[in-house]
């Protein structure tokens, strides 16, 4: 068993991933320079930005490490990416710490109190083929900026 993990651990220390074309990174600063700014009480979720290119990397390290038929590299990885059939089965998200981080006042000269949250989001995969599954655990931070109304 320890001959397995150690061989899984220095084919994943070899991974790399791929870089970022210049026709991407173009199109994203556009559209982000072309998004509207959001108000003080927006709250940015950024659970699914994080979570569904993790949820790529797992499926690219499975597809590399699951055992690939003789033949064409092509089709066997096709056989091999049927095989591989994980889905969602739980996600929790536990909040770790608060902290309350007192009165800020924003660019438009509103005053707000800002609050910054710490999470621990795990999310387990189960194949219900096979019984195996995967866990995937994940600290998050959240700051929230809430607007002040003195009456």
């Amino acid at each position: 068993m320890d001959d397995e993990l150690n061989s899984l651990e220095s084919e994943l220390r070899g991974l790399r991933p791929a870089s970022v074309s210049r026709a991407l990174s173009d199109r994203v600063s556009g559209a982000l320079a072309a998004a509207p700014m959001r108000g003080a009480n927006a709250t940015v979720h950024w659970f699914w930005a994080g979570a569904l290119p993790a949820a790529a990397a797992v499926v690219a390290v499975l597809l590399q490490l699951a055992p690939a038929k003789r033949g064409d590299s092509r089709s066997s990885t096709a056989v091999v990416a049927s095989d591989v059939q994980l889905k969602p089965f739980a996600a929790e998200n536990l909040l770790v710490s608060a902290r309350d981080e007192g009165l800020v006042t924003l660019d438009d000269g509103t005053t707000a109190r800002r609050e910054r949250l710490r999470f621990v989001d795990t999310i387990v995969w189960k194949n219900p083929r096979t019984n195996a599954s995967l866990t995937w655990t994940v600290p998050r931070e959240e700051v929230r900026v809430v607007p002040v109304v003195f009456q």
